[in-house]
Protein backbone atom coordinates (compact mmCIF):
# COMPACT_ATOMS: atom_id res chain seq x y z
CA UNK A 1 0.00 0.00 0.00
CA UNK A 2 1.60 3.37 -0.98
CA UNK A 3 1.76 5.59 1.87
CA UNK A 4 -0.33 8.00 0.89
CA UNK A 5 -3.84 5.66 0.99
CA UNK A 6 -2.22 4.56 4.21
CA UNK A 7 -2.55 8.27 5.71
CA UNK A 8 -5.59 8.51 4.64
CA UNK A 9 -6.90 4.99 6.31
CA UNK A 10 -5.64 6.95 9.44
CA UNK A 11 -7.35 9.66 9.05
CA UNK A 12 -10.28 7.98 8.65
CA UNK A 13 -9.54 5.86 11.67
CA UNK A 14 -8.70 9.19 14.47
CA UNK A 15 -11.89 10.64 12.58
CA UNK A 16 -14.02 7.13 13.46
CA UNK A 17 -12.25 7.27 17.07
CA UNK A 18 -13.28 10.90 17.63
CA UNK A 19 -17.17 10.30 16.23
CA UNK A 20 -17.54 6.68 17.75
CA UNK A 21 -15.57 7.49 20.95
CA UNK A 22 -14.10 3.94 21.40
CA UNK A 23 -11.39 4.06 19.43
CA UNK A 24 -7.76 5.01 20.06
CA UNK A 25 -5.82 8.15 18.61
CA UNK A 26 -2.37 7.08 16.35
CA UNK A 27 0.44 8.90 16.18
CA UNK A 28 2.73 7.23 13.67
CA UNK A 29 6.74 7.18 14.82
CA UNK A 30 8.46 5.43 12.28
CA UNK A 31 7.04 3.53 9.64
CA UNK A 32 9.74 0.88 7.66
CA UNK A 33 9.52 1.48 4.09
CA UNK A 34 8.78 -1.01 1.91
CA UNK A 35 6.39 -2.48 3.94
CA UNK A 36 7.38 -5.47 5.64
CA UNK A 37 3.80 -6.57 6.66
CA UNK A 38 2.07 -6.88 3.60
CA UNK A 39 0.16 -10.51 3.88
CA UNK A 40 1.82 -10.58 6.92
CA UNK A 41 -1.18 -12.73 9.37
CA UNK A 42 0.95 -14.06 12.35
CA UNK A 43 1.98 -11.88 15.05
CA UNK A 44 4.13 -12.13 18.74
CA UNK A 45 3.04 -10.07 21.82
CA UNK A 46 5.24 -9.50 24.75
CA UNK A 47 3.50 -8.09 28.26
CA UNK A 48 2.73 -4.54 28.39
CA UNK A 49 5.56 -2.74 30.08
CA UNK A 50 5.59 0.57 32.56
CA UNK A 51 8.81 1.08 32.76
CA UNK A 52 9.45 5.06 32.61
CA UNK A 53 6.00 5.54 32.83
CA UNK A 54 4.66 9.21 34.04
CA UNK A 55 1.79 9.42 36.18
CA UNK A 56 -0.05 13.04 35.14
CA UNK A 57 3.07 15.34 35.48
CA UNK A 58 4.99 12.91 37.62
CA UNK A 59 7.12 9.87 37.27
CA UNK A 60 5.83 6.82 38.78
CA UNK A 61 8.17 6.54 41.55
CA UNK A 62 7.12 9.96 42.79
CA UNK A 63 3.48 9.57 42.48
CA UNK A 64 3.76 6.79 44.00
CA UNK A 65 5.72 8.10 46.98
CA UNK A 66 2.60 9.95 48.02
CA UNK A 67 0.28 7.22 48.28
CA UNK A 68 -0.38 4.77 51.07
CA UNK A 69 0.37 1.02 50.76
CA UNK A 70 -3.15 0.27 50.16
CA UNK A 71 -3.16 3.24 47.45
CA UNK A 72 0.74 1.94 46.21
CA UNK A 73 -1.55 -1.79 45.67
CA UNK A 74 -4.59 -0.41 44.44
CA UNK A 75 -2.59 1.38 41.22
CA UNK A 76 -0.34 -1.91 40.69
CA UNK A 77 -3.38 -4.03 40.22
CA UNK A 78 -4.84 -1.28 37.79
CA UNK A 79 -1.69 -1.86 35.76
CA UNK A 80 -2.15 -5.45 35.88
CA UNK A 81 -5.72 -4.84 34.78
CA UNK A 82 -4.78 -2.44 32.00
CA UNK A 83 -2.19 -4.88 30.00
CA UNK A 84 -4.96 -7.99 31.10
CA UNK A 85 -7.54 -5.49 28.86
CA UNK A 86 -4.82 -4.34 26.73
CA UNK A 87 -4.03 -7.82 25.31
CA UNK A 88 -7.56 -9.29 25.78
CA UNK A 89 -9.15 -6.66 22.83
CA UNK A 90 -6.05 -6.79 21.08
CA UNK A 91 -6.20 -10.45 20.47
CA UNK A 92 -10.00 -10.57 20.40
CA UNK A 93 -10.11 -7.74 17.70
CA UNK A 94 -6.88 -9.02 15.81
CA UNK A 95 -8.89 -12.58 15.74
CA UNK A 96 -11.45 -10.67 13.83
CA UNK A 97 -9.44 -9.36 10.96
CA UNK A 98 -7.80 -12.44 10.17
CA UNK A 99 -4.64 -12.04 12.22
CA UNK A 100 -3.44 -13.98 14.96
CA UNK A 101 -1.11 -13.04 17.75
CA UNK A 102 1.11 -15.51 19.87
CA UNK A 103 2.26 -14.80 23.38
CA UNK A 104 6.42 -14.12 23.53
CA UNK A 105 8.62 -13.40 20.31
CA UNK A 106 8.04 -16.69 18.77
CA UNK A 107 6.59 -14.87 15.49
CA UNK A 108 8.43 -13.35 12.26
CA UNK A 109 7.29 -9.73 14.00
CA UNK A 110 7.26 -8.74 17.64
CA UNK A 111 4.91 -6.42 19.11
CA UNK A 112 6.52 -4.40 22.09
CA UNK A 113 4.10 -2.40 24.01
CA UNK A 114 5.26 -0.03 26.80
CA UNK A 115 2.85 2.36 28.97
CA UNK A 116 4.29 5.61 28.51
CA UNK A 117 1.71 7.58 30.14
CA UNK A 118 -1.19 7.65 32.23
CA UNK A 119 -3.68 10.40 33.92
CA UNK A 120 -5.92 8.81 36.49
CA UNK A 121 -8.36 11.85 36.09
CA UNK A 122 -10.99 12.44 38.48
CA UNK A 123 -14.31 11.83 39.50
CA UNK A 124 -17.02 14.10 41.39
CA UNK A 125 -20.83 14.93 41.41
CA UNK A 126 -20.01 18.50 40.33
CA UNK A 127 -16.93 18.11 38.75
CA UNK A 128 -15.01 15.56 36.66
CA UNK A 129 -12.00 15.16 34.74
CA UNK A 130 -11.02 12.12 31.79
CA UNK A 131 -8.60 9.61 32.19
CA UNK A 132 -5.89 8.86 29.63
CA UNK A 133 -3.61 6.39 28.65
CA UNK A 134 -0.71 6.27 26.29
CA UNK A 135 0.81 2.94 24.67
CA UNK A 136 4.15 3.18 22.97
CA UNK A 137 4.20 -0.18 20.39
CA UNK A 138 7.53 -1.00 18.65
CA UNK A 139 6.77 -3.53 16.17
CA UNK A 140 9.92 -5.27 15.81
CA UNK A 141 11.81 -8.45 14.26
CA UNK A 142 12.28 -10.93 16.73
CA UNK A 143 15.87 -9.84 17.31
CA UNK A 144 14.54 -6.75 18.64
CA UNK A 145 15.28 -4.27 15.22
CA UNK A 146 12.12 -1.94 15.23
CA UNK A 147 10.71 -1.51 11.86
CA UNK A 148 7.20 0.80 13.08
CA UNK A 149 6.99 2.51 16.19
CA UNK A 150 3.43 3.87 17.49
CA UNK A 151 2.16 5.56 19.60
CA UNK A 152 -1.44 4.98 20.78
CA UNK A 153 -3.50 7.09 23.37
CA UNK A 154 -7.21 6.79 24.43
CA UNK A 155 -9.35 8.83 27.25
CA UNK A 156 -12.30 8.15 29.00
CA UNK A 157 -14.74 10.52 30.65
CA UNK A 158 -15.72 9.60 34.02
CA UNK A 159 -19.48 10.96 32.71
CA UNK A 160 -19.46 8.49 30.05
CA UNK A 161 -22.10 5.70 30.12
CA UNK A 162 -25.10 5.35 32.01
CA UNK A 163 -25.60 7.52 34.92
CA UNK A 164 -27.83 7.23 37.81
CA UNK A 165 -29.59 10.19 39.17
CA UNK A 166 -27.15 12.68 37.47
CA UNK A 167 -24.55 11.01 39.26
CA UNK A 168 -21.97 8.66 37.15
CA UNK A 169 -21.54 4.94 37.42
CA UNK A 170 -18.10 4.98 35.99
CA UNK A 171 -16.59 6.81 39.21
CA UNK A 172 -13.21 4.77 39.61
CA UNK A 173 -9.98 6.01 37.62
CA UNK A 174 -8.82 2.78 37.56
CA UNK A 175 -11.87 1.51 35.42
CA UNK A 176 -11.71 4.52 32.89
CA UNK A 177 -7.57 3.29 32.52
CA UNK A 178 -9.05 -0.58 31.81
CA UNK A 179 -11.24 0.83 29.30
CA UNK A 180 -8.27 2.89 27.56
CA UNK A 181 -6.13 -0.08 27.77
CA UNK A 182 -8.98 -2.04 25.98
CA UNK A 183 -9.63 0.56 23.26
CA UNK A 184 -6.00 0.85 23.03
CA UNK A 185 -5.50 -2.64 22.12
CA UNK A 186 -8.61 -2.63 19.47
CA UNK A 187 -6.80 0.32 17.33
CA UNK A 188 -3.86 -1.66 17.79
CA UNK A 189 -5.28 -4.58 16.11
CA UNK A 190 -7.03 -2.44 13.03
CA UNK A 191 -3.61 -1.06 12.21
CA UNK A 192 -1.81 -4.00 12.25
CA UNK A 193 -4.57 -5.02 9.91
CA UNK A 194 -4.15 -2.04 7.66
CA UNK A 195 -0.26 -2.97 7.37
CA UNK A 196 -0.96 -6.22 6.56
CA UNK A 197 -3.41 -4.76 3.76
CA UNK A 198 -6.31 -7.46 4.85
Amino acid sequence: MNRSRFVLVLVFIALGSLLSGCGANINVLRQAEPNPFIGQKSYAVMPLETKGLLVGEKSEEQYLAEKDDGQKASFQGDKDAMGQRFEAELVQRARNLGLTLVPGDKAPFVLRPRVVFVEPGFYAVLASAPSQATIRVAITTPDGKVLDEIELSHQTDSRNGISVGGISTNPSSGGRLREDAAAIGGTLADYLAERAGL
